[in-house]
């Protein structure tokens, strides 16, 4: 159980700490632009509205300072208010790794029912931040998706969702996967844990179990070495992260189907180790996907790809009305824009306007990268149809990678790939501290249910 308490200010006690908000800055007695200066019984906070992210920045601030109770009020007089998202935000701005075990609290002046879907959001959030940064010897690959719905179902459950959520789990043996997860089989067959498929299958109330609307794909790679190609120890050490994707995209359905919607939702959640083994997969290997496109591995440690190509193949078989991956796929999303937001590519270079709306929303950032035919030369083969990793001079990682993707989406599907380089960050930042991010869960969240697909 996650031990964030949200409480109505009425039920704080004398061991909160108040912490007020306000637009305006310090005194001339403050460096200059100083976020916060101590008053009577706590902290005045100063917030710029016009960052959408205001309240999840003044959330950090006070949990940098090592505060973990705290009464927030806010400032009415000069026009700031308080709802359900900007209260969320604050409480993700202030989590940091460990406070779901030792505990935090936040009181809040809103009614109850504001305050139910404020925990309600957090609690998502927060099991998507603390799976996505779990270490790869408490979950190995079955027993992470596993163990992930459970808790998911469970929050689900006790936050009064309705309609129908359920699980399945595909792995060696099932004729789903040995006839179509050729990815999956590939990449992780060099672990002892053996990799698989899981579907979350939600019916909301009234839709259609023969119809999808929307279907949502996550890479699931519990733990990257790189294989053959093996990665240096400073890019290994945070590779539990790598399963991001997989942990986001079934928070985000989790939490929609929580949040009342009324559509039909899968969630593919493939998941492998890669490892460096006898039995690894080596540069030159060539797959051949039940859609007879052929891969050379150019790179083993290009290897989140080839798993998300089998999801993508079985989501496409539904003819969903929208098809979304998110995964960390890239390291050249990460240098094209940074930590702070997420690389959003599709073939119509421009993004779905109702996914925008929610990203806007939410307060979350994202930024489009283009995805052009021609970035297709990048990623030829001589001895297969496309290789797994591009080639040239000045050949685009981010879209590269997405135009190996299109390979195994049908050009009438309508979708969109999100290259998640603000899933993890290593140093805090104005908005969160260190660790996983939960970025993008409540957008997604969002735009699945508010979108007309």
């Amino acid at each position: 159980m996650i031990k964030i308490e949200i409480v109505n200010s009425t039920k704080a006690d004398e061991s909160f700490l108040n912490v007020r908000l306000a637009k305006g800055k310090s005194s001339d007695a403050f460096v200059e632009n100083t976020g916060y200066v101590p008053e009577a019984g706590g902290y005045l906070v100063f917030v710029d509205s016009t960052d959408a992210r205001c309240f999840q920045k003044a959330g950090r601030t006070v949990g940098s300072l090592g505060i973990k109770k705290v009464r927030v009020t806010v400032d009415t007089s000069d026009g700031l208010n308080l709802d359900a998202i900007r209260a969320a935000q604050f409480v993700i701005g202030m989590y940091s790794e460990g406070l779901e075990r030792s505990g935090m609290s936040v009181a809040f002046d809103l009614n109850d029912a504001i305050l139910d879907s404020v925990r309600r959001d957090v609690e998502f959030i927060t099991l998507g931040r603390i799976f996505a940064n779990s270490s790869n010897n408490q979950y190995h690959t079955t027993d992470l998706v596993k163990t992930l719905f459970k808790e998911l179902n469970s929050a689900f459950e006790r936050f009064g969702g309705s309609g129908t959520m359920s699980f399945e789990l595909y792995k060696k043996g099932d004729s789903l996967f040995d006839l179509n997860c050729r990815g999956l089989q590939t990449v992780g067959k060099s672990s002892v844990h053996e990799p698989c498929l899981a579907v979350i299958d939600y019916v909301g109330p009234g839709a259609s179990e023969d119809r999808v609307d929307i279907a949502l794909v996550g890479k699931g790679i519990a733990f990257d070495t790189g294989g053959y190609d093996l990665k240096g120890s400073k890019f290994m050490e945070t590779m539990r992260t790598d399963k991001s994707g997989l942990v986001y995209c079934a928070a985000a359905t989790a939490l929609a189907a929580t949040m009342g919607t009324s559509k039909h939702i899968r969630c593919y959640m493939p998941c492998a180790e890669n490892m460096v083994s006898g039995n690894a997969m080596v540069p030159g290997d060539i797959i051949t996907y039940p859609n007879n496109v052929t891969v050379e591995i150019g790179n083993t440690d290009a290897e989140g790809r080839l798993i998300l190509a089998d999801a993508l193949l079985l989501a496409c078989q539904k003819k969903p009305s929208f098809l979304l991956d998110a995964a960390t796929l890239t390291g050249a999303a990460k240098i094209a824009v940074g930590r702070d937001m997420c690389a959003v590519l599709c073939r119509e270079n421009r993004i779905d306007e109702q996914l925008q709306q929610a990203f806007d929303y939410t307060g979350e950032e994202y930024w489009m990268l283009p995805m052009r035919e021609y970035h297709k030369r990048y990623i030829t083969a001589r001895r297969a149809d496309i290789c797994n990793t591009s080639h040239g001079d000045g050949a685009p990682g981010s879209s590269t990678a997405a135009a190996f993707l299109s390979f195994f989406v049908n050009p009438e599907q309508k979708w969109t790939h999100i290259d998640l380089s603000n899933a993890y960050q290593s140093d805090s930042s104005p908005y969160l501290a260190p660790g996983s991010t939960g970025n993008t869960i409540y957008a997604l969240a969002h735009w699945i249910v508010g979108s007309q697909y």
